[in-house]
């Protein structure tokens, strides 16, 4: 057991590794976009003026071969051919990668159309995780008058926490999101919730709830990010 969590954690180490890497090259992408795209108007140009100029084909021929351009772009062009049928075989690959690793998602972002879907949502994963009660937690405590908040949602102050009852969730929507400068989260054993609009929740949770989360959030036409 131990030498196969050892292997485990070392294939996890080269895979956190290389996707790193793959990233930091990818962002070469974009600069290489402008350049390719800047050959494809350069080519462009020249074969418009040779169509209107057929006079100057004597001249097109001696630019092309002087700058030996029919290696160079023969060369470039195997290897965007070879790049290309790479990237699909790995496409491929990573489709399956991407359904494992959805497999284990413990965090999704939510967007709602409105703050009465969003209110609905979570009460219907308060009746489909049977919960009772919240834990409300702020970002930062600061000057916030705790025993002010606690008696506007009917909640119970615990600490530097306040208890919510989830039949009071409405007063979340109605008191809390009032003010944009208040970051806070509901905790409870099945997810914990994260306020970042009134319309915008992002959820951690077991990947098994986190899909019972995707399933409910499509079932209110929220929009369901892949990051």
């Amino acid at each position: 057991m131990v030498d196969i969590n050892n292997k485990v954690k070392k294939s996890f180490e080269s895979l956190n590794k290389n996707l790193y890497r793959t990233n930091k090259v990818l962002e070469l992408y974009n600069p290489l976009h402008d350049i390719l795209n800047s050959l494809i108007n350069d080519y462009k140009e020249i074969n418009d003026i040779v169509k209107k100029n057929e006079y100057l084909e004597k001249d097109i021929e001696s630019e092309i071969n002087k700058r030996e351009l029919i290696s160079l772009f023969k060369k470039m062009n195997s290897t965007v051919s070879n790049i290309k049928e790479e990237m699909d075989s790995f496409y491929k690959e990573m489709g399956e990668a991407d359904k494992f690793f959805e497999k284990y998602r413990a965090y999704r972002t939510y967007i709602f159309s409105d703050t009465i879907k969003a209110k609905e949502y979570i009460q219907k994963l308060i009746s489909s995780f049977d919960i009772k009660e919240f834990i409300l937690k702020f970002n930062v405590v600061g000057t916030i008058d705790l025993n002010e908040i606690s008696t506007k949602i009917k909640g119970k102050k615990q600490g530097i926490d306040i208890i919510v009852f989830s039949e009071n969730i409405d007063l979340i929507f109605d008191e809390l999101l009032k003010s944009k400068s208040v970051r806070f989260r509901l905790v409870c054993d099945s997810v914990t919730i994260y306020f970042e609009k009134d319309t915008v929740l992002y959820i951690e949770g077991q990947s098994k709830k986190i899909k019972l989360c995707d399933i409910e959030a499509n079932n209110f036409n929220a929009k369901v990010l892949e990051d």
